[in-house]
């Protein structure tokens, strides 16, 4: 029965009556899960007008006793599973979030991760019995592109590495599940031009899996794609 009092059983209660397990996720953003939903806020103040803009204060640091909101309540009920939706990708972790050093300039340190809103998502989905999947280690469209088209292919290649290695061991025992590259074929089923196939070439692919592998061996490792099954290039057959 829902909470609102209507009879019927939710997704996750039919999931369990299947005679495999079949997990249902979710794409999943920190402000919907933690934050208050809109008609319980004041009208005005400055705390309302941050969450309002969608902003993730620092200091956010769930705990099982948070007051939970109606996003957070479906998720929980009709899913049992769950993917960090943009907060693991590689440029969020290491350009876009962990915003710009003391002096205000930009951060370019790819070394400077911020697991902050990955790591509050990841934890409250383990608390509610959810299965996690990582998304992504390795995509073009968000890796810090600019700071690699710099470096010489080898640099790349140690970099990309490194992000694997310290991505999935953050998280080793936690997320078990990984898409490790994303998106790597054109529409016509050949390998798309980027940043990887360029400096490093095709092998890149396979040099992902391997690095993913020593990371965490017992993970499961997916390759990860959309459009191109519906596409009319030689990748139909």
């Amino acid at each position: 029965m829902y909470e609102d009092g209507v009879d019927g059983d939710t997704l996750r209660e039919v999931l369990t009556q299947a005679c495999k397990r079949i997990d249902l996720g979710a794409a999943v953003m920190p402000k919907a899960l933690f934050y208050p939903d809109v008609d319980e806020l004041p009208l005005d103040g400055e705390g309302s007008s941050a969450l309002r803009e969608g902003v993730a204060p620092e200091d956010l640091v769930p705990t099982s006793t948070m007051r939970s909101n109606r996003y957070s309540r479906t998720l929980h009920h009709e899913f049992n599973a769950l993917v960090v939706e943009h907060h693991l990708k590689w440029a969020p972790l290491c350009v876009a979030e962990p915003g710009p050093l003391p002096d205000g300039t930009p951060c370019q340190r790819l070394g400077k991760y911020d697991f902050h809103h990955a790591d509050a998502i990841v934890d409250w989905g383990i608390r509610h019995g959810m299965k996690i999947k990582g998304h992504v280690l390795c995509w073009h469209v968000t890796s810090p592109n600019s700071i690699l088209e710099t470096m010489p292919s080898e640099e790349v290649e140690e970099q990309l590495r490194r992000h694997i290695f310290t991505t999935m061991g953050h998280f080793r025992g936690r997320i078990k599940v990984w898409d490790v590259v994303n998106e790597a074929l054109a529409p016509d089923g050949s390998l798309a031009d980027n940043i990887y196939l360029r400096k490093i070439g095709p092998s890149y692919i396979e040099m992902c899996f391997r690095w993913a592998h020593e990371a965490d061996p017992d993970a499961t490792l997916l390759y990860n794609d959309n459009k191109v099954e519906a596409m009319g290039g030689p990748n139909k057959a």
